[in-house]
């Protein structure tokens, strides 16, 4: 048995799911969690009467995360966008994971998924699930177009990083109805995770030297190595920061920001020449 199929059984394993479920169902709670603490007192009551009051759009919310990158993926491909909901012990079970992180009693569910052990075991079941949701969407769409690279690589990312590569769209369509640049444009840290995978999976697919050679088992075991271990450094030191200074660096080298301060620096150094030799000949 190859590695490829052990992963596969053990992405459809009952465990698996239930942590895979949980930890979508927990990011999503602390996401509206931290957006109504952000208002004070008065947005956390709004929050839990939306918790009360809300419960269908929480539910819906909740099944579009669970299951976006394989809806999203099969829009790309020309599949049924919805064939993922047809698995109904699978909707289901998400049901009662979501029900169980947003209304147990106590909140022993939410405490149980915040804890940084299950945190740890959760991430590494949800790393398995994306690694294969991204090797599967390259594969297909190879199929579809022929194997382009530009395909590939969209489909693969988008699988890989779910409802999180509709951020930046999200963020213009903000700005766009509040006419205003509150809303921050970016990609997630998940995203662009998604498309190196994409990167490295189309790499194989086209025989590059550079994957150094790596069949595609090899490349999808190293890369499961690589990805838990960056999710786990991310858990305990900011490498998300780390990331924004290497791009914002980048970003200012080859996008504007030096050519920028280079442009001000010689029209700064010209004036200044020009403002001298107009002083030296009034004064002669």
């Amino acid at each position: 048995m190859n590695e490829r199929s052990i992963l596969k059984q053990l992405s459809n394993h009952l465990i698996f799911r239930i942590l895979h479920f949980s930890l979508i169902s927990q990011q999503l709670r602390d996401e509206l969690g931290v957006r109504a603490g952000a208002g004070g007192i008065r947005s956390k009551g709004r929050f839990s009467k939306a918790l009360e009051w809300q419960p269908f759009a929480l539910w819906l919310s909740n099944i579009l995360l669970n299951y976006a990158g394989d809806i999203m993926g099969n829009l790309l491909l020309g599949l049924l966008p919805l064939e993922p909901l047809c698995n109904v012990s699978d909707v289901l079970l998400s049901s009662f994971i979501w029900y169980c992180i947003f209304y147990c009693p106590l909140d022993l569910g939410h405490k149980l998924a915040s804890s940084i052990g299950f945190r740890i075991l959760a991430t590494t079941m949800s790393t398995i699930s994306q690694l294969q949701l991204i090797d599967r969407g390259v594969q297909q769409a190879g199929q579809v177009y022929n194997n382009a690279i530009i395909p590939m690589l969209i489909v693969g990312t988008v699988m890989g990083s779910g409802a999180e590569v509709l951020k930046p769209i999200a963020g213009i369509l903000i700005n766009r109805c509040q006419k205003n640049q509150l809303a921050y444009i970016k990609m997630s840290s998940n995203t662009k995770l998604a498309l190196f995978l994409s990167i490295l999976f189309v790499l194989e697919i086209q025989k590059s030297p550079l994957v150094l050679g790596l069949t595609r088992h090899q490349l999808l075991v190293y890369s499961l190595v690589m990805t838990i271990t960056f999710k786990f450094l991310s858990l305990v030191y900011r490498t998300e920061h780390y990331i924004w200074l290497m791009e914002h660096r980048l970003c200012y080298t080859f996008f504007g920001g030096l050519s920028r301060d280079l442009n001000k620096f010689f029209k700064h150094k010209q004036k200044a020449h020009i403002h001298r030799g107009w002083m030296h000949s009034e004064y002669d």
